[in-house]
């Protein structure tokens, strides 16, 4: 009776822990908003919701939710999570609502552009012109080399809630070979993720300027004038 006994235990607990691993191969994800991009492993399977069916070898897939407006989300999901439903849910990305790129009509970040100075301007005038608007919209200045015609300031943070974004101005003396002063301008423009802080490797190219920098590209046109 004994053996019996054990016997029938036995069956019991595999048939449960059976039952436990089906139920636990199979979890319904749920992202706000509900609009998102829902991507599987890197192939995307929905919007706002989705069920995910983890394969016999998996403890874990790799899940990442995208929205108009949001901050991209990455997320391992692991099989072992006792829960059948799991909720994520989407940051507002302010530094997309408080900057502007290509879909606005400005594709100048990270790219040099040259301003070409109307005629009969000096050099020494210009560069007054050029160090006041470093000055007035970056403070700090890094490199100020007038005959060389070089400014560089130092990078100017901005913070919001969940990311970092900073900014920075570089003029350079461009030699066109004609009669004219022509400068390479750029206005570089990288982001963090808040979590990670301000350190060079947290950084990434990010090709938008924040609004408030807009003004230093009408100021140069109506400063200096220029063929954008």
């Amino acid at each position: 009776m004994l053996k019996n006994f054990l016997k029938t235990f036995l069956i019991a607990i595999a048939m449960f822990t059976t039952v436990q691993i089906a139920v636990a191969q199979k979890k319904t994800v749920y992202v706000v908003p509900e609009n998102a991009k829902i991507f599987y492993n890197g192939h995307e399977v929905g919007n706002g919701s989705y069920q995910v069916k983890f394969n016999r070898h998996e403890d874990f897939v790799n899940l990442k939710f995208e929205a108009p407006g949001y901050i991209s989300r990455t997320v391992k999901l692991f099989k072992n999570n006792p829960q059948k439903t799991v909720s994520y849910e989407l940051f507002i990305d302010e530094a997309e609502r408080n900057s502007i790129g290509a879909g606005e009509g400005v594709d100048l970040a990270n790219k040099f552009f040259s301003v070409t100075v109307k005629k009969g301007m000096t050099e020494d005038e210009v560069w007054k012109r050029l160090m006041n608007i470093a000055i007035t919209n970056f403070e700090n200045i890094e490199v100020r080399d007038k005959s060389a015609g070089w400014i560089k300031t130092a990078w100017i943070n901005s913070t919001f809630v969940y990311q970092i974004v900073r900014t920075r101005l570089e003029v350079q003396l461009q030699f066109t070979g004609e009669e004219e002063l022509s400068y390479r301008v750029r206005i570089s423009s990288e982001i963090a993720d808040k979590d990670c802080g301000t350190n060079n490797q947290c950084f990434e190219r990010y090709d938008r300027i924040l609004k408030k920098y807009e003004q230093v590209i009408s100021e140069l046109q109506a400063s200096l004038g220029s063929n954008f």
